[in-house]
């Protein structure tokens, strides 16, 4: 009989790699208009078609719920999201991709079946009710075709060849950019037509309606410099009189517009850094009259928006703000430290306290009224579930859902141990330890330290499968929030810019002394290590400096900045950014001097590289020249491709996939353990 962390026995089984496919994912909660309900999304994996469908469900506030739609399709894994209530609450508006392309169906409360409004060839992707309820916002990439209209009796045969002329020429996860933009529409429910809005060579995105209903507001840029340094700007359409202005020239990103209900103020979250910033998100009220700027939450030292990164989360939902009946208080999220909660901030911008518990994360929100909220609430033992928050009293819970809760009965999770510690040069850092599943006093055990991406993310209070699985192999497992992690302010934030592999090194391996030093349960002898993207990128550092770790995975890495400025999706606008001004041609020398590949020589670590062919983010031939050096240098290496993956493999990847990285993975340090 094992005993707990605690000293209790255990009786629950360990997880597994497998149990991956068990997990019900919920997200995207919106409150009904009538504040007695909210419809969201469930998401399932589904293994044997090796992918992800959902659905969209309804529950009343006192935790009566129903599943609202329903569509099985042996070819395919149909995904129903983005549910929007009609004005009057009669309706429900969701994105389905159930007839191939997604389109915007419309389902009655009152039951039915689901009816297609939109048929556009090639998808709709944002879309938003006017306030009567008669008319969508939607866009759509390149000019509209519907599937109604009739093909041309002989259709012009078009190549396969790709002709590139932006600078900005694919993204990761979407691959290669045709040349259609994204234009906003309006679609009339009433008689199925669709008005093109705007016009151009550009990308417009998030269309909303002002309460009035007379007039939109988007966000996109018309600048002739747009692709090298990217700043959007908001842009409002006069309905009557067809007449598109310039509201606000952005200075830095902008996302989720949404109006106050009197429709005198618009609030967006974005910042006034200029493109290249990854310091904090804030909450930008404007004056729709007047167009002044106020920055509600300047004083507030914490980033807008959940950067908490976990492995076992689906939450589709949108970047939201969310007006108070009075018009005087915005709602928002913030990543403070490993958490996510709520806040809200006053047109004078003063913030609340949190609205939300501490060790958990809020993914997506939706507020009933002044007293109460509905959250998508994730805490280290658990994926998230819809609870009501009473926002006077943040110990009255309840929860709505518990899709999970037959496999957390069946299986032992370890509960993480916050620790903090002093790096070398004094700065508090912030991390997590678990322990090992089964575990015993007077036992050593090895320890997987684990870095994160980003480097502008965190770890956090969420629940990691994927670190649940080592404690449950038997690993101590060591998380840490280095300088460069969002949720502990500004200059946190941005310390690591110009320094990678300097100070966040020294933090990361301060926290290995540390744990080392305080818990005498860890063997000493038996040290791995792993990470993804930049975390993949430090565990190359690391290899390059120390033997002290006996087998390293590195994943979705960096070894070369010089080659990743013209290969990776953002390369050349992120690596003259994060390297201090570094430029291509004549900062070669400080390129390669962060470089792992240039002191591969130094590499006696076994190293697993783990990466996916279609990652556009940190490309292949990055894990190709560090295997190829290290497998020439003697280096015991193994290269493992997964092919038709991007960068999110670990997070949303095909599910199949998803459980041989974490083999492989698991399986290299199991070989190479006492």
């Amino acid at each position: 009989m094992f005993v707990h962390n605690g000293g209790m026995k255990m009786t629950k089984r360990p997880i597994t790699a497998e149990d991956l496919c068990k997990f019900k994912f919920v997200g995207d909660p919106v409150v009904s208009p009538n504040k007695d309900k909210a419809a969201y999304v469930l998401t399932h994996v589904d293994k044997e078609k090796d992918g992800y469908y959902s659905y969209i469900y309804v529950t009343d506030l006192n935790g009566e719920g129903r599943q609202f739609t329903s569509h099985y399709s042996k070819e395919s894994l149909v995904k129903d999201a983005a549910p929007k209530w009609s004005p009057d609450g009669s309706m429900i508006a969701f994105r389905s991709n159930r007839t191939g392309k997604n389109q915007v169906w419309l389902l009655h409360t009152d039951g039915g079946e689901a009816i297609q409004l939109t048929d556009v060839k090639q998808g709709v992707g944002d879309f938003s009710w006017s306030p009567d309820g008669k008319q969508l916002a939607l866009t759509i990439n390149g000019d509209l075709k519907l599937t109604s209209d009739k093909e041309e009796e002989k259709p012009e045969e078009k190549s396969d060849v790709k002709v590139i002329t932006r600078l900005r020429y694919k993204g990761d996860g979407v691959g290669i950019y045709n040349e259609d933009r994204k234009h906003v529409f309006l679609y009339d429910i009433d008689t199925k037509s669709y008005t093109k809005i705007t016009e151009g060579d550009h990308d417009f995105s998030q269309p909303r309606f002002s309460p009035d209903g007379k007039s939109l507001v988007y966000i996109g840029t018309k600048a002739e410099d747009k692709e090298w340094g990217y700043l959007p700007a908001i842009w409002k359409y006069d309905i009557a009189a067809k007449e598109e202005s310039l509201f606000y020239q952005g200075n830095g990103y902008l996302m989720a517009p949404f109006f106050s209900p009197d429709g005198k103020w618009l609030a967006v979250i974005g910042h006034t850094r200029g493109e290249r910033s990854q310091g904090n998100a804030n909450v930008l009220l404007f004056s729709v009259e007047t167009g002044q700027l106020t920055n509600l939450t300047e004083n507030f030292d914490y980033t807008v928006g959940n950067l908490v990164g976990v492995d076992a989360k689906y939450d589709t939902a949108e970047p939201r703000l969310v007006w108070d009946a009075t018009n005087s208080h915005l709602y928002f999220m913030a990543t403070v430290g490993g958490d996510c909660q709520l806040f809200k901030v006053t047109l004078e911008g003063e913030v609340s306290a949190a609205l939300s518990p501490s060790v958990a994360s809020v993914s997506s929100y939706d507020i009933v009224s002044e007293d109460q909220a509905v959250l998508v609430l994730a805490t280290p033992h658990s994926t998230g579930d819809i609870v009501t928050q009473d926002l006077n009293d943040l110990s009255k819970i309840e929860k709505l859902t518990n899709w999970n809760k037959e496999l957390y009965n069946e299986v032992q999770l370890s509960t993480p141990e916050n620790i903090h510690y002093k790096s070398t040069d004094g700065w508090e850092i912030e991390g997590w330890i678990m322990k090992p599943y089964g575990y015993e006093e007077g036992k050593k055990y090895p320890m997987i330290l684990q870095i994160h991406g980003g480097p502008a993310t965190a770890y956090g209070n969420g629940l990691h499968h994927e670190m649940q699985l080592m404690a449950s192999k038997g690993y101590v497992v060591l998380y840490t929030n280095p300088r460069g992690s969002h949720g502990y302010g500004h200059d946190f934030v941005n310390a690591v810019i110009g320094d990678y592999g300097g100070m966040d090194y020294e933090d990361i391996i301060a926290g290995v002394d540390y744990a080392l030093e305080n818990f005498n349960y860890i063997d000493h002898d038996q040290l791995f290590v792993t990470g993804g993207s930049y975390g993949g990128y430090m565990t190359n550092v690391i290899v390059t400096r120390t033997d002290r770790f006996k087998a390293a995975v590195t994943q979705r890495s960096i070894c070369n900045w010089h080659s990743f400025y013209g290969t990776s999706d953002i390369g050349f606008f992120f690596t003259e950014w994060q390297h201090g001004h570094a430029d291509l041609w004549d900062d070669v020398e400080k390129l390669l001097k962060i470089s792992p590949l240039m002191f591969a020589r130094d590499v006696k670590t076994p190293t697993l590289i783990l990466h996916s062919e279609q990652d556009l983010r940190c490309p292949m031939e990055q894990a190709e020249q560090w295997y190829i050096a290290l497998k020439r240098l003697g280096v015991e290496t193994k290269l493992v491709r997964f092919p038709d993956e991007n960068h999110d493999l670990s997070r949303s990847g095909k599910p199949k996939h998803r459980l041989e990285r974490l083999e492989h993975l698991i399986g290299w340090f199991d070989d190479r353990r006492n």
